[in-house]
């Protein structure tokens, strides 16, 4: 029988979904109405300039999760 979950067994693999975690709060409701100002930054409203912070966040999450996975790939060969 499969598990429904399937938990990290390294460091890294902890950091990852911890980082990734981080990035999906930062991205939900409570966080959203606290940054949703009308305060502009580099012209932009803040909130708008959250969401642009959101989105790179969770590319550089996954980009180092791939790295990593990429490197570990790389030493079971």
């Amino acid at each position: 029988m499969s598990r429904l979950v399937v938990l990290p067994t390294s460091r890294a693999g902890w950091a990852l979904l911890i980082a990734f975690v981080a990035v999906v709060a930062a991205g939900i409701w409570p966080v959203i109405g606290w940054v949703n100002r009308a305060v502009l930054v580099l012209g932009l409203p803040l909130l708008v300039v959250w969401s642009y912070v959101v989105i790179f966040a969770c590319f550089a999450v996954m980009l180092i999760a791939n790295r990593v996975l990429e490197r570990k790939e790389d030493h079971h060969d």
